[in-house]
C-alpha cells in the first residue's frame, strides 16, 4: 500500500509555492538509477535488500519515494501549508533514503546531478558544461571497447589471464594504452599554448602522482619545468576541521584549505614575485606561517596537484586561458562473474583498495580505518569534482585493466570484516565493504612473486610498492 502524502505544497527556489507532485521524486530516482544501468548495479543479493527482491526498477523507485514521504510526514512542520518544505529539504531526504536503503551508487549520481545544477545556478559552470551523472560517456565507451577487444572485460576473463601464464601480455598492453593517453595530453597541452598553471585533479588514488611525473618528463623535452605549490601546506588548523558522528576528521573538503591565501599567492607567483608560504605540521595539526620562500621563473609552470583543482574558488585569481586542467580517474569497466548479469565493478571500489594498501604500508592506517573514512572521500568527489568533469582540457584513465588480481594478492587476508560496520550502524562502510569482499573472493589473485612483471614506473606501484616515483 502506498504511503499517504500529507504534504500539500512545496516551496521552489524562486520562492513560489506550488502543489507537491510526488511523481517528480519517483522519476528523479528512476533517472539516477537508469544512468548507471538500473538498481541492479547497487543491489548485493542476500544482504539488506530483501524488501526489494523481484521488484522492477519502477516498483523500487516507488517504494523509495514512499520512504521519502514517510520521512517528510514525520516532521509536522512540513505539513504546515503556510510554511511548506523547500526543494532542498526534499532532495536531502531523497539522498538520506537512498543511502539508508543501501543504494549507494544511485545516491552518488543523484548528488552529482544535484550539485551540477547548483553550480549552474551559481554561475560556476554553463549549461553546456553540465556533467549529468559525472561520468564522461565517450571515455567510458572507449575503455569498455578496449577491454572487450583485449578479453579482460569480465572477472572470469581476468581469472583466465592469471591462469594462462600469459598475464604479462595483458600488463604490457594496458600500460601501453595508459602511456598513449599521456602522449595525447602532452599534445593538447602544447597546442593550447601560453599555459602558466597546470591543474591535476581526480578522485583519491587515481594515480595522479605518477601521471603528473610522466607528463613532466614530456614537458622537459621542450624546455618546460613544473614547479609545485604544495596545497597541503594551506590546510587550516585541525581544530577548525569538521568531524562526523563517529569522530572522524573531514580532511577531504576544499573548505579545509585557506582558499583566499592560495589565490593571493598564485597571483603573486604568476607576476614573478616571491612569496613566503606556510608549511603545515601534521604532527602538531597546525600551519607554520611564512615558513618557505617560493618564486617561479618564465620557463616554469605552476603545478597544483589537488583533489579540488576543478573547484572554481580554488583558482579564481587565474584567468581560464592560462590554465590547463587534467582530470585523472581510475575507471573500472569489468563485469562481475562471466558478465551475464551486466553488473560492473565500481571505480570507487578499485581506488579504495589502492588507498587501503598505501595507507596500510605507508601511513599507519589499517584497511578498516580507510573503509570507515571512505564516505568522506566520496562526498568531496561528488560535490567538488565530478560536477566539473566536462570543464577539463583532458582526461586520463588511471585504471589498469589487469589490476584487480594484483590488488587481491597485495591485500591478502587484510581486508576488514564488513559485519563490524553493520553492528555499529555504519551502513555506507558495510555496503562498500561487503561489495568489495565478494569481489576479492571471486578473483584468482596474482602470485606475489609475479609482481616483478609490473614495471617500477607503472603508477600501480604507488599502491603496491616498489615504484620509481615517490608517493605522497
Amino acid at each position: 500500500m502506498a504511503v499517504e502524502n500529507k504534504i500539500a505544497r512545496i516551496k521552489k527556489r524562486t520562492g513560489a509555492v506550488v502543489p507537491f507532485d510526488t511523481s517528480r521524486i519517483t522519476n528523479a530516482i528512476l533517472r539516477a538509477a537508469g544512468s548507471i544501468g538500473g538498481f541492479a548495479q547497487d543491489i548485493i543479493p542476500g544482504t539488506i535488500y530483501n524488501s526489494f527482491k523481484n521488484k522492477s526498477d519502477r516498483e523500487i523507485a516507488e517504494l523509495l519515494r514512499d520512504d521519502v514521504l514517510m520521512c517528510l510526514n514525520s516532521n509536522r512542520s512540513n505539513q504546515n501549508v503556510d510554511s511548506p518544505p523547500d526543494v532542498e529539504t526534499i532532495q536531502d531526504q531523497v539522498v538520506h533514503v537512498l543511502r539508508s536503503r543501501g543504494f549507494v551508487d544511485t545516491a552518488d549520481v543523484y548528488e552529482v546531478y544535484r550539485w551540477g545544477k547548483s553550480k549552474i545556478r551559481e554561475g560556476d559552470i554553463s549549461p553546456d558544461q553540465f556533467a549529468g551523472n559525472g561520468f564522461p560517456a565517450e571515455k567510458l565507451e572507449e575503455i569498455l571497447n578496449w577491454n572487450a577487444e583485449n578479453t579482460c572485460d569480465t572477472v572470469q576473463k581476468l581469472n583466465a589471464w592469471v591462469l594462462s601464464g600469459r598475464f604479462k601480455e595483458l600488463v604490457h598492453a594496458a600500460i601501453g594504452r595508459y602511456e598513449s593517453e599521456i602522449e595525447t595530453v602532452a599534445e593538447r597541452f602544447f597546442a593550447k599554448g601560453n599555459i602558466r598553471v597546470l591543474l591535476v585533479t581526480g578522485p583519491s588514488s587515481s594515480g595522479k602522482t605518477t601521471t603528473t611525473m610522466k607528463l613532466a618528463d614530456r614537458l622537459k623535452r621542450v624546455g618546460l619545468k613544473l614547479r609545485a605549490l604544495n596545497l597541503d601546506d594551506y590546510f587550516t588548523g585541525l581544530s577548525d576541521y569538521p568531524r562526523d558522528a563517529f569522530g572522524d576528521w573531514d580532511f577531504e573538503t576544499p573548505q579545509a584549505l585557506r582558499l583566499g591565501l592560495i589565490n593571493e599567492h598564485m597571483e603573486k607567483l604568476l607576476e614573478g614575485k616571491k612569496i613566503w608560504k606556510p608549511v603545515y605540521d601534521f604532527k602538531l595539526g597546525r600551519s607554520i606561517p611564512d615558513a618557505e620562500e617560493l618564486q617561479i621563473h618564465s620557463d616554469e609552470i605552476l603545478l597544483l596537484d589537488s583533489l579540488h583543482g576543478l573547484y572554481p574558488p580554488m583558482t579564481s585569481s587565474v584567468p581560464e586561458n592560462l590554465k590547463f586542467k587534467l582530470y585523472i580517474e581510475a575507471f573500472s569497466l569489468v563485469k562481475l562473474g562471466d558478465g551475464t548479469d551486466g553488473i560492473f565493478t565500481k571505480g570507487t571500489d578499485i581506488r579504495m583498495l589502492r588507498r587501503m594498501l598505501r595507507d596500510r604500508d605507508h601511513r599507519n592506517h589499517t584497511p578498516y580505518m580507510t573503509l570507515g573514512h571512505w564516505h568522506f572521500v566520496r562526498k568531496a568527489e561528488l560535490r567538488d569534482m565530478m560536477p566539473f568533469v566536462k570543464t577539463v582540457d583532458a582526461i586520463v584513465d588511471g585504471g589498469l585493466s589487469f589490476e584487480l588480481p594484483v590488488l587481491a594478492a597485495a591485500m591478502g587476508a587484510d581486508f576488514p570484516d564488513p559485519e563490524r560496520f553493520l553492528k555499529q550502524g555504519r551502513l555506507d562502510a558495510y555496503i562498500r565493504g561487503e561489495r568489495v569482499r565478494r569481489l576479492l573472493k571471486s578473483l584468482v589473485p596474482l602470485k606475489e612473486l609475479s609482481f616483478d612483471m609490473i614495471p617500477g614506473e607503472c603508477h600501480l606501484r604507488e599502491f603496491i610498492g616498489g615504484g620509481e616515483y615517490s608517493h605522497h
